[in-house]
């Protein structure tokens, strides 16, 4: 599965190629169904093999987690603090509130990212300290914290009509080629329910629950997104502006966490400088926390 082929298979684990094959085949009888069928001289893994591999990687990936802890332990190492976040967090606000958060804690930081249901699941498990999502709903035994409010604004390409525009209304949108965000999240619900309110319908061209993607996509003319200053900074002055949408619609980032963690102590302040650096940078963007 790593490598894609018996030969580089057989190479990562130094065997022969006849060898890796009787692996494979071992495999095969011990599970009860084929891993693997053959198509064009190539072997394609079944579904079944795919959904065994990300178990099976878990398990790797913890064993492998398990043997870096004792290599802490050993030299008596700083303690991890393990971060899920989703994507735009992980990349827009994150390193900036860890810079000041690593220069006042003797911690190391792990950062992985996930969409919010998969932010959540990594909280709950404890298998992250602490978690940084949007739109958080009230889980039993999961603690939450609004960290920050954001405006949302219509993401638009400079070459575009509307960009012209000091403030979009949702008539603006009718008939337009826009790009929805996540439904899965629950952000472009609220905006689905604006636009219905004012019977306005848009010609949704594709989906991008990527908030940050979707503002890319604007930028590349395809057509018009919701975005706010977090997630379309990548894009500002590049192709892509920004405009205010009326009604005023609003984006809420969370931190979660589970009470009793060991590294409690280090979660709260790193929620504090993620809240500190978000209104920071809302400021900065001048549309307020």
């Amino acid at each position: 599965m790593r490598a894609g082929s018996i030969t580089g298979a057989a190479h990562l684990l130094g065997l022969t190629q006849p060898g890796a094959s009787k692996l494979i085949a071992q495999g095969e009888e011990l599970c009860g169904f084929p891993l693997f069928s053959r198509v064009q001289n190539r072997l394609v893994p079944t579904e079944r093999a795919v959904r065994l591999f990300e178990e099976a990687e878990r398990l790797f990936v913890g064993m492998e987690e398990i043997n870096r802890l004792v290599g802490r332990l050993r030299s008596d190492g700083p303690p991890r603090t393990v971060v899920a976040a989703i994507p735009m967090i992980a990349q827009e606000i994150l390193p900036f509130a860890a810079a000041d958060w690593l220069a006042g804690v003797d911690a190391q930081l792990f950062v992985t990212t996930r969409d919010a249901g998969g932010v959540l699941a990594m909280v709950t498990s404890r298998n992250a300290d602490v978690g940084f999502a949007m739109s958080f709903r009230r889980t039993p035994g999961v603690r939450s914290q609004l960290i920050a409010r954001s405006r949302v604004m219509c993401a638009i390409s400079t070459e575009h009509p509307l960009a012209a525009k000091a403030i979009i209304n949702p008539t603006d949108l009718q008939g337009e080629r826009f790009i929805s965000i996540s439904r899965h999240e629950g952000q472009q619900q609220k905006i689905d329910q604006v636009l219905a309110a004012a019977s306005v319908k848009p010609k949704e061209v594709a989906e991008m629950p990527l908030i940050i993607g979707a503002a890319a996509m604007a930028r590349a003319g395809i057509g018009i997104t919701f975005a706010d200053c977090f997630s379309a900074r990548p894009w500002l002055g590049q192709g892509l502006v920004l405009r205010p949408f009326e009604p005023e619609i609003r984006f809420e980032y969370h931190a979660i966490w589970i009470d009793g963690a060991p590294q409690g102590r280090n979660v709260q302040t790193l929620i504090a400088a993620m809240r500190a650096t978000m209104r920071a940078q809302l400021q900065s963007f001048g549309s307020g926390a």
